[in-house]
């Protein structure tokens, strides 16, 4: 007697039509990994960003659309670059960064210089904001190491003390702290290009050892009022960009309340004589310290700098004399900040400066920005020049240079080197040129 199996046949097409597609798990797309796409409702869009700035940071001004933009792209998480002209307000995107980022949030900054440090600090203190410096002058106390692992939105410090034993061994070493971390900005970003070099500032170009203690997921932004294309390709290799999504601004380097006016510098022994008819017409026993302009005076050496303070001492009068100060990098730190301050107090009038003096701080009543010489690039005349004006009036930029510096011996012939987003450009000036009409060329 025949029984039934007792499992059912197996049959391979049981139902009819197309048959069931297996589906697979969603993914994010490329561009958009790592990226929080919503953000609390308070900072949801760039316009409520801007909302949360002027009334968070209780700003006299109104946060231009730019800055808004930019935090609210650094909060989803995004790598990025501004470029923006000096005086713009890039620091604004730190503070905001830092102050919406949420509760327990902390931004790094790096900075080139401890004067910035400084002046950045005061502000962001100024804003409401817990802010701390830390560089080769700081006291390395128990409280500082722990004020920063656990209470400061704001950290600005050098790459040579963020890469430092000591702070991988106090900070880093935490897992609370690297948690803590909302973003990482590159102040001044340009000096990764002009100082990174190997006898210089070589910790610049291992910027991007900051994603190992960051965490790769962290973003990490670079800002500069210059950069040319060779800069941007170098910012992008050592801050390691292109793994996660980017975004950039160029605002532009356009300052329309500077007034630049160019000149053949006649007396080249000593420079400075040339910008005497900056001070004012009449100076006697009576003159009071308002009446000379404030002004910067920039040049290529630390030499140059004292010689031209002494130059200017000899043609004040006694009571006036200490309104002329230098600040270079050969200064003592202590040194650098009393004239710093003193600059922004008013009590010093004119600084006769290299690069050390100016970058990035913030003195918003300067009246004359100088220089003399020619510079190694245009970038360090754009960031000279933005000095001057950063309350939004209209300052006078100055530039005296040299027929003797733009003479190419080996070529017989007036050479004038630029640079441009391209790289360098050469522009060859027949030697008969008269001093006039190189200037109609140059300008």
């Amino acid at each position: 007697m025949s029984t039934r199996p007792r499992t059912p046949p197996i049959n391979p097409n049981p139902t009819h039509g197309t048959p069931r597609r297996r589906k697979h798990p969603s993914t994010p797309s490329k561009s958009t990994q790592g990226i929080k796409t919503r953000l609390p409702h308070r900072i949801a869009t760039p316009e409520r960003v801007r909302e949360a700035l002027n009334e968070d940071l209780a700003l006299d001004f109104e946060a231009d659309e730019w800055q808004a933009h930019t935090v609210y792209c650094c909060l989803q998480g995004y790598d990025g670059m501004v470029i923006a002209a000096t005086g713009l307000g890039k620091s604004l995107i730190f503070e905001g960064t830092a102050k919406l980022a949420g509760p327990g949030k902390a931004v790094i900054v790096i900075c080139p210089l401890k004067a910035l440090e400084r002046d950045q600090v005061k502000h962001a203190v100024s804003k409401g904001l817990v802010a701390d410096a830390v560089n080769e002058d700081t006291k390395k106390t128990p409280e500082l190491w722990r004020r920063i692992r656990m209470e400061s939105q704001l950290i600005y410090i050098s790459p040579e003390t963020a890469l430092s034993d000591t702070f991988r061994r106090e900070v880093w070493s935490h897992m609370s702290f690297r948690k803590r971390i909302a973003a990482a900005f590159v102040d001044e970003a340009h000096v990764c290009d002009e100082w990174g070099t190997s006898n210089f500032r070589p910790l610049y170009r291992q910027l991007g050892d900051l994603r190992t203690w960051c965490g790769y997921g962290t973003p990490i932004w670079a800002c500069t009022a210059s950069c040319r294309t060779s800069t941007f390709d170098l910012l992008w290799r050592v801050l390691r960009y292109g793994s996660r999504p980017f975004w950039g601004i160029d605002v532009g380097a356009d300052r329309p309340n500077l007034f630049f006016h160019t000149r053949v510098l006649q007396n080249t022994d000593n420079p400075v004589l040339d910008a005497l008819n900056l001070l004012p017409a009449h100076i006697d026993d009576s003159t009071p310290r308002e009446d000379i302009p404030k002004c910067l005076f920039y040049f290529n050496s630390e030499g140059a700098c004292r010689d031209a303070v002494d130059t200017l001492r000899k043609c004040l009068p006694d009571h006036l004399r200490d309104c002329v100060y230098p600040f270079s990098s050969d200064m003592s730190e202590t040194g650098k900040q009393k004239c710093w301050d003193r600059f922004g107090e008013g009590i010093i009038r004119i600084v006769c400066a290299t690069d050390a003096a100016g970058m990035g701080c913030s003195i918003p009543d300067v009246k004359y920005s100088v220089i003399f010489g020619l510079p190694s690039s245009l970038s360090v005349v754009i960031q000279r020049w933005g000095r001057a004006g950063r309350d939004r009036t209209t300052p006078v930029s100055v530039f005296f240079w040299s027929l003797c510096g733009l003479f190419d011996q080996n070529h017989g012939q007036w050479l004038w080197r630029s640079i441009e987003y391209g790289g360098e450009r050469s522009t060859a000036i027949p030697k008969r040129t008269t001093s006039s009409e190189l200037g109609l060329i140059l300008h």
